[in-house]
């Protein structure tokens, strides 16, 4: 359940001290107590813990590729599935060291509405192609063949078995995966190091100059922070929530959601969104709002607590029950609350604290 598998999310939303008097309007020292708040108290714990699952899911694929019995097979679903959650927890993070050498698709090529993973997979297996069965090799194709979306697409089953480690394909899956997984666990790393080194990236944000090429001011690393967020929001709405849901219910296609195939769709949906609510909380945004304007972060945690609530509530397999009424109309409830929340963050608490919060990444996409 999502409990079991996004707690160390959950975990990460704490009480920060407060950031500025209340009734004072953001200034630059609250521009740059946000945006350090948010690195220090969520991303560099959030990456670290990234690569420990990956590590983690590393070992535990070549457990099962040398022997498929039953302890080995739960070992790696268990890796998997927090595996899942842990990118799910720094997929919105597309800035940065996310933004470099493609890092974000080798980490999961997401969103993939046009089936490109499953298209490339299918024609590499049928090739039998040698050049993705070692990491270096495999680092230099496409990034659709890397990362967590490919091992998930070649170690299970259409019907979300566990098949990895079996079959007449054996040998080659098992050779790809292994290599799928020590260039996660690599990239995973390179991502912790980046967000670590007080000279790279952090510097950036945290130390802004009008010579930077990427953000010229505190209130400019805020945006660019905070704009991921909200972006991150609309993600899960539009290119997740509303992919599963169709324009009907007859062309509703549960099997669209992120990582549906091995059954962890609401694992990826539940650390989404708790990593959303964590990077904002964490970050600061509503402790500096006045008395008139608390509504907002009441509002916001009412309706997060409300998301959590209903995705604990669906059952699983979503690509097995997302079509059925009920879940259905959990999943249009969670639409309409992601827009909500969505909407109060970009107007609302952007305009309070003067950040232009309504930009959105996807926007020209």
């Amino acid at each position: 359940m999502f409990f079991k598998t996004a707690v160390s999310f959950s975990a990460l939303i704490v009480s920060l001290a407060t950031v500025s008097s209340p009734g004072l309007a953001a200034d630059a020292s609250n521009y740059a107590q946000f945006t350090r708040s948010t690195v220090v108290n969520y991303i560099r714990p959030a990456t670290k813990q990234l690569t420990g699952s990956l590590r983690e899911l590393e070992e535990r694929t070549q457990q099962v590729c040398i022997t498929s019995d039953p302890g080995n097979s739960a070992a790696f679903e268990d890796a998997f599935s927090t595996a899942v959650a842990a990118i799910a927890g720094v997929d919105f993070l597309r800035f940065g060291p996310m933004a470099q050498d493609n890092l974000a698709q080798r980490l999961a090529f997401l969103p993939d509405s046009r089936g490109v993973v499953r298209r490339q997979i299918n024609k590499i297996v049928a090739k039998q192609e040698s050049t993705v069965t070692t990491p270096a090799s495999l680092s230099a194709k496409s990034v659709a063949l890397q990362g967590l979306t490919a091992l998930e697409r070649i170690a299970y089953a259409s019907d979300g078995k566990l098949t990895l480690g079996t079959g007449k394909d054996k040998k080659f899956l098992c050779d790809y995966a292994q290599s799928i997984s020590i260039n996660l666990a690599g990239a995973g790393q390179t991502l912790e190091a980046e967000w670590a080194d007080p000279k790279g990236f952090s510097k950036v944000l945290l130390e802004p100059s009008e010579g930077g090429g990427v953000v010229h001011t505190h209130k400019e690393a805020a945006e660019l922070v905070f704009n991921a967020i909200t972006t991150g929001l609309t993600v899960n709405k539009d290119q997740y929530l509303l992919s599963v849901l169709g324009k009907t219910e007859k062309k509703a296609n549960p099997k669209k959601a992120p990582f549906a195939r091995s059954g962890n769709a609401i694992t990826y949906l539940s650390a989404s969104l708790t990593g959303l609510q964590g990077a904002y909380e964490l970050g600061g945004y509503a402790q500096v709002l006045d008395n008139e304007q608390s509504w907002v972060a009441n509002s916001l945690g009412f309706e997060f607590s409300n998301t959590t609530r209903v995705l604990s509530q669906l059952p699983k397999p979503l690509q097995d029950t997302g079509k059925t009424p009920d879940v259905r109309d959990k999943l249009l409830y969670l639409s309409t609350v992601l827009g909500g929340i969505k909407d109060v963050m970009s107007e609302d608490l952007a305009g309070y604290l003067g950040l232009a919060g309504g930009f959105n990444a996807l926007d020209g996409d």
